[in-house]
C-alpha cells in the first residue's frame, strides 16, 4: 500500500517527498492554530468538574498520598464528584501543574494544552497513514482531520476524549511500525508502544483495550507472513524473546496508565476491576435530545452512534470512506494486513456499541478515539480513486469537488468558530435541520459568550439593582463569580422554573428540553441577546422586565387567593404563552368559580406535561365541578 507515487497535475509532477514536505508545512502551523483558536472558546459544562479533580488529584501525588480529597471531592456549590477518582489525572493533574509552574489562568492553558494535543493527533494521523499508504493519502488524511469540526471543536476543550484520541493514534502508529520491523525489535517503537498504551489508559481505563487490538494485529499479521513467522518462531528463543517483548509493551505501558490514578494507590489493583465496570455502566445519567425525543444515556438505541456519525461527520469523510469500502469489496483478492488493521479496527467498535450498547454521551465523542483510523481510511479511499480514474478530467473534477467540499466546510468552521464542535451536515440540513431534533451545545460554550457579553452590555453596566441574581442552567457559569470576582450571583435553575424564581437576568440553552418544548417555548420573552450559529440560537440571555409570576406565586402558596389571581393575571397578559403560570391560573380560576377558564389552562398545561401530578389532581377536580354546574342548569 505504500507504493510510490506521483500526481500529475497540469504540467507539475508531485511526489512523494513533495506531499510529505506539504503534509509537514500544514501541521506545523496547526500547531500555531489550534492553540490560538482555543483562546477563544468558553467554559464547557464539564470542566470546572474536571479541573477540580485535576487540583485534588495533585494534591495526592505531592503529599505523597496523605491527601487523599480527590476520593469524593466538591465542586460546583458543593455537590460531590465520587465517580471522578475512576478516571485517569495524567491530563487533569498535568495541566494544573502547568499553570501553577507558568503562572497562567487554569481554563485557557487546560485549552491550549488540549489543543496540542489535538495538533498531536493530527501529526501522528498523518504518520499513521503515511506508512500504510504513502505521504499523499497522509496529506488527504491532514486535509479531512484538519476540516472536521466536531473533532476540532473538541480539541479546544475535551480534556477527556482528545487526549485519550492522541494516546490512541499514538499507539496504532507504534503497532504498525512494530509490524513492518519484525522480526527485529526497534527500541525506539518499543518505547512509542509503551507510551502510547501508557497515554491512553492513564486517561481513560477503556485504553485497556489497546491490548487486545496489539494481540489480534499481531495474530493476522504473522498469519499473512509466513517468512517472518517462521523467523519468529524458529526456536525456542526466539518464541521467548517475541512474547516477552510483547509482555514488556502491554504491562509496562499499562502500569505506567495506572499510575495517573490517584485511586490505584489507594486501593491496589481492585481499583482497575472497579473502574472497568463502572465504566461499563457509570451511574450518572443525562438527558439527552436524538430524533426530537429526550433519551437516557442508559438506554442506547442501537442505531445511535451510526446515526450520529452520519448527520456530523463531513461529507467528505463520508464519501472517502464509502469509496474505501467499496475499492476493499471490489478487490478482495488483494486484501492486506494494512486493511484488515483499518478495517477491523472500525467494524469491531460499531459492533461492540451496538452489541452491548456501551454507554455513550452526546453523540460519538466518547468514541472519538476511533475517528483518526476512519480518517486514514477515507484518505486512503481518495487516494485509491484518484489513481483508479485514468482520465485527467476525471481526476481534476475529483480534486476540484474535494477543494469544494472542503472549502465550504473551512469557512463554515471560520465563520462559527468557537461552536465548531456542534456542527451537522448537509444530510440533516445543517444545525438549522438538527434544532429540535438533537443537542446543539451540550456543553454549553455560548453561555460563557453570553454572559461576557452580558457583563459588557450598556444594560447591565447601567443597572442599578443591587445583589442581583442570575439564573442559568450552565452549571460552569457557577465558577465565574470566583474567577472575575463579578458582583451577580449566579443561581442554578432548570429552564422550566425559571421564571418561578426571584431573578434578574437568566442564561439559558435549550439542553434538557425535547422538541415540543424548543418549537414552542425557547427563546422565551425577554431576551436581550442571543448567541446563535446559521440562526439558531445556542444560548438566550434574558432580562426580567417584572415579578407578577413570583409574586403569583408567593400569594398563592400562602393562601392569599384575590393576590395571588391579580399577579397571575397580570403574568398572563404579560406572557399568555408562559406555561409556568398555566396550572397555578387554573387553580385560582376554579376557586374563583370559573371552571371553563380553569380547565382551559388545564388541558393547555397538561398537553405538554401530561404526567404532572398537580396538573392531574386540578384537572380532576375542574372536571367535577364542571360536571355539577352542569348538572344544577
Amino acid at each position: 500500500m505504500t507504493e510510490t507515487t506521483e500526481l500529475i497535475i497540469g504540467k507539475s509532477i508531485f511526489s512523494e517527498q513533495k506531499f510529505k514536505t506539504v503534509t509537514v508545512i500544514f501541521i506545523a502551523l496547526l500547531f500555531f492554530i489550534l492553540p490560538i483558536a482555543s483562546l477563544k472558546v468558553g467554559i464547557p459544562g464539564d470542566e470546572p468538574i474536571d479541573a477540580q479533580y485535576g487540583k485534588e488529584a495533585l494534591k495526592f501525588y505531592s503529599s505523597f498520598g496523605k491527601d487523599k480529597s480527590f476520593i469524593s471531592f466538591s465542586a460546583l456549590n458543593n455537590q460531590t464528584f465520587p465517580y471522578q477518582k475512576y478516571y485517569g489525572a495524567l491530563f487533569e493533574a498535568s495541566s494544573v501543574k502547568f499553570a501553577d509552574i507558568f503562572r497562567t489562568p487554569l481554563y485557557p492553558t487546560r485549552h491550549v494544552l488540549i489543543a496540542l494535543c489535538g495538533a498531536v493527533i493530527i501529526l501522528f494521523t498523518a504518520l499513521f497513514t503515511a506508512e500504510l499508504a504513502g505521504w499523499l493519502a497522509a496529506l488527504v488524511a491532514v486535509l479531512l482531520l484538519a476540516s472536521s469540526p466536531t473533532f476540532i471543536g473538541h480539541s479546544f476543550f475535551n480534556s477527556k476524549d482528545i487526549p485519550m484520541a492522541m494516546g490512541f493514534i499514538i499507539s496504532f502508529y507504534f503497532f504498525v511500525k512494530l509490524l513492518k520491523n519484525l522480526p527485529v525489535f526497534s527500541i525506539g517503537t518499543i518505547i512509542g508502544c509503551i507510551t502510547g498504551i501508557a497515554v491512553t489508559v492513564g486517561i481513560r481505563i477503556g485504553g485497556l483495550l489497546l491490548l487486545s487490538f496489539l494481540v489480534v494485529f499481531l495474530l493476522y499479521f504473522l498469519s499473512d507472513r509466513d517468512e517472518i513467522r517462521k523467523q519468529l518462531f524458529s526456536s525456542a528463543k526466539n518464541i521467548l524473546k517475541f512474547v516477552s517483548v510483547i509482555f514488556l509493551i502491554s504491562v509496562t505501558g499499562s502500569l505506567l496508565g495506572f499510575l495517573c490514578y490517584p485511586n490505584f494507590f489507594v486501593t491496589g489493583f481492585s481499583h482497575i476491576t472497579e473502574a472497568l465496570a463502572i465504566a461499563n455502566n457509570f451511574p450518572v445519567k443525562i438527558w439527552m435530545l436524538f430524533k426530537g425525543e429526550l433519551i437516557n444515556s442508559s438506554v442506547i438505541p442501537r442505531d445511535y452512534l451510526l446515526v450520529f456519525m452520519g448527520i456530523t461527520f463531513p461529507l467528505t469523510v463520508i464519501a472517502g470512506l464509502i469509496i474505501y469500502f467499496v475499492f476493499q469489496i471490489a478487490e478482495y483478492k488483494k486484501f492486506t494486513w494494512q486493511n484488515f488493521i483499518l478495517i477491523y479496527s472500525i467494524l469491531f467498535l460499531f459492533l461492540y456499541v451496538s452489541i452491548t450498547r456501551q454507554f455513550i454521551y452526546n453523540g460519538w465523542r466518547h468514541v472519538l478515539f476511533i475517528y483518526p483510523i476512519m480518517i486514514s481510511a477515507a484518505a486512503i479511499g481518495y487516494k485509491q480513486i484518484y489513481f483508479f480514474l485514468k482520465n485527467a478530467a476525471s481526476r481534476l473534477t475529483l480534486i476540484v469537488l474535494f477543494s469544494v467540499m472542503f472549502g465550504r466546510i473551512f469557512l463554515w468552521m471560520y465563520t462559527n468558530h468557537p461552536y465548531e464542535y456542534i456542527y451537522f451536515n448537509e444530510i440533516i440540513g445543517g444545525v438549522k435541520g438538527a434544532y429540535g431534533n438533537y443537542d446543539t451545545d451540550y456543553q454549553q460554550l455560548a453561555a460563557s459568550a453570553s454572559y461576557d457579553w452580558l457583563k459588557n452590555s450598556p444594560i447591565y453596566k447601567t443597572d442599578t439593582a443591587k445583589n442581583k441574581i442570575l439564573l442559568t442552567n450552565n452549571i460552569a457559569l457557577m465558577c465565574m463569580k470566583q474567577n472575575k470576582g463579578d458582583s451577580v450571583t449566579p443561581v442554578e435553575s432548570s429552564f422550566l422554573y425559571m421564571n418561578l424564581r426571584p431573578m434578574n437576568y437568566g442564561i439559558y440553552s435549550t439542553i434538557f428540553l425535547d422538541k415540543e418544548m424548543i418549537n414552542n417555548f425557547f427563546p422565551p420573552k425577554g431576551v436581550i441577546h442571543t448567541e446563535q450559529v446559521d440562526g439558531v440560537p445556542l444560548s438566550v440571555v434574558i432580562k426580567r422586565e417584572n415579578d407578577f409570576l413570583v409574586k403569583g406565586k408567593f400569594y398563592f402558596d400562602n393562601t392569599q387567593l384575590d393576590s395571588a389571581f391579580y399577579y397571575l393575571q397580570k403574568a398572563f397578559e404579560y406572557d399568555n404563552n408562559d406555561f409556568r403560570l398555566w396550572p397555578t391560573l387554573a387553580h385560582c380560576y376554579y376557586l374563583k368559580g370559573y371552571p371553563s377558564h380553569a380547565m382551559e389552562m388545564c388541558s393547555q398545561y397538561l398537553h405538554f406535561f401530561p404526567e404532572d401530578t398537580f396538573a392531574l389532581n386540578e384537572a380532576a377536580k375542574i372536571q367535577i365541578a364542571i360536571e355539577e354546574s352542569k348538572k344544577q342548569k
